[in-house]
């Protein structure tokens, strides 16, 4: 029986177990992550806006056995890509056909630009009861939402976020003492969805209130003055800092040398592997190029990619049409009320992606739930 070892249980690995499980069961599959859960990105920020605790969409990544997938829970400590060998806490894997989806960590320099008194990293789930606790205390000051680099993940949620806190701040009925911002080191909002949608999500903005900071880089940051310095020459002062750090491929890729200049991996754009025999890559791990800068890193490309590079690892094992990821995709906007809109579109396609805003209604924010809500069920119900 030909074995195939995902490493990583966020979109990109779970779509390709699922893919290989429910098309192949005659394939040994094994999946390996330091968690022993899964939940969606946004589930963070729901959780931060006071709509759901982030345990109603955790579920068990052991829930993978009862589909026939071998879950370990172990740290990955080094990977062997000619020999498609992975070594880990828990043992050895040896794989007939190895798919690398370990996301990104947090680019540590930017971590340490938060640890300082006020400031958390927005996306660690961790830190989600300080951050509500620390903003459901403030009562004057400044609220920031800062984005320290790039690339970083999920491109359109530290607005999303910005907009949560205004709301938060509203119901307590301190918004009109307490200022809210986001800066950015791009010069406009969502760069990846060009002029118009970038305008579109300034304009909600400048409705709440919340004052846009473009091209503003954070240099450092002052805890014991709570003042962020950028690198314009400019500083503001914050109670709360949130901050978004940019995404770094995870050591244990560049030590095996499957990173590329980027310093993610670089697989096929459209089959999704590697320049090592039977090793494919996807998700927030991975630098795809497109034709105005790379491919967002959201998890639903991740599970676009995992889909096709699962279906290029069975071709390869045992025969049969190969995939092609085909640059569609689409990342979530929620706007207050309960409102979704979609950046969506063709967004390999030359000679510039084809990429569009819809408008933003409660219907798509339905989809929204459906989205997170079919997908658990499928791969972890």
């Amino acid at each position: 029986m030909a074995r195939v070892v995902i490493i990583g249980g966020g979109f990109g690995g779970l779509a390709a177990a699922h893919e290989l499980r429910s098309a192949h069961p005659e394939l040994e599959v094994t999946l390996l992550d330091r968690r022993d859960h899964f939940f969606m990105g946004f589930a963070k920020l729901w959780d931060l806006a006071g709509v759901r605790p982030l345990a109603d969409g955790t579920r068990s990544l052991h829930a993978l056995e009862r589909r026939g997938v071998r879950f370990v829970q172990t740290e990955v400590t080094d990977i062997d890509a000619a020999a498609r060998r992975v070594d880990t806490d828990a043992g050895s894997f040896d794989a007939d056909a190895l798919l690398i989806a370990l996301g990104a960590i947090h680019a540590p320099a930017h971590v340490s630009l938060l640890d300082a008194p006020g400031a958390h990293d927005l996306y660690d789930p961790a830190a989600l009861p300080a951050m509500r606790a620390e903003l459901d205390s403030v009562v004057d000051g400044r609220v920031l939402v800062s984005i320290l680099g790039g690339p970083f993940q999920c491109p359109p949620a530290p607005f999303e976020a910005v907009l949560a806190i205004d709301e938060r701040l509203r119901r307590r009925g301190v918004r009109d003492r307490v200022e809210v911002a986001i800066s950015t080191p791009q010069p406009m909002t969502l760069p990846v969805a060009g002029v118009d949608a970038s305008r579109y999500l300034a304009s909600h903005l400048g409705e709440r209130g919340i004052e846009l900071l473009a091209e503003h880089a954070v240099e450092r940051v002052d805890g014991a003055g709570r003042t962020v310095a950028f690198t314009n020459g400019t500083s503001v002062g914050y109670a709360v800092l949130l901050g978004v750090p940019a995404a770094s491929a995870p050591p244990v890729l560049a030590t095996a040398g499957l990173t590329g200049p980027s310093g993610f991996v670089e697989p096929d754009p459209r089959t999704l592997r590697t320049r090592f025999d039977r090793v494919y890559a996807v998700g927030d791990c991975t630098h795809v190029p497109t034709a105005s800068g790379a491919l967002p890193k959201a998890g639903v490309f991740a599970a676009s990619q995992g889909a096709v590079a699962a279906r290029n690892i069975a071709a390869e094992l045992l025969g049969g049409e190969r995939a092609r990821f085909d640059g569609y995709g689409l990342c979530f906007l929620e706007l207050p009320g309960e409102q979704v809109a979609f950046v969506e579109g063709d967004f390999l396609a030359e000679p510039r992606p084809e990429v569009t805003l819809t408008g933003a209604d409660h219907e798509r924010y339905l989809r929204k739930q459906a989205f997170e809500r079919e997908r658990l069920d499928a791969w972890l119900g």
